[in-house]
């Protein structure tokens, strides 16, 4: 079972992602910033990381650069909004696995799960 980090400021998105993956089965955790990210990644480890690009606190490219510097190696997928080209290729730059556009289904999120061994 592969655990997953979902890092978004949005409880919406988060429900959404819960329905999607909750037969998947995934262990999910959610954190609502990178900061929160950050404590959990202290007390667990993941398979793979899933964050949004803009969040308050600290955004999904800070956080990809802090886990860079610390050399963690875990999978970072970055989940970008239209208009957030040029930021999901900084991402890229910085060792993001993939992007995922929003909107998204399930299945496209089942794919990038599934495209980490």
């Amino acid at each position: 079972m592969k655990k997953i980090l979902f890092v978004d400021d949005d409880p919406n998105m988060h429900r959404m992602v819960e329905l999607f993956l909750r037969s998947a089965g995934v262990e999910l955790v959610f954190a609502g910033n990178g900061r929160s990210a950050i404590k959990h990644m202290e007390n667990h480890t993941f398979d793979i990381i899933f964050s949004d690009i803009q969040m308050p606190e600290m955004d999904g490219i800070a956080l990809l650069q802090y886990l860079k510097e610390k050399g963690d190696t875990t999978p970072f997928i970055i989940i970008s909004a239209f208009g957030q080209e040029n930021m999901a290729g900084k991402a890229l730059e910085l060792g993001a696995r993939a992007i995922v556009n929003k909107p998204f289904d399930r299945e496209t999120l089942l794919k990038k799960i599934e495209s980490i061994p």
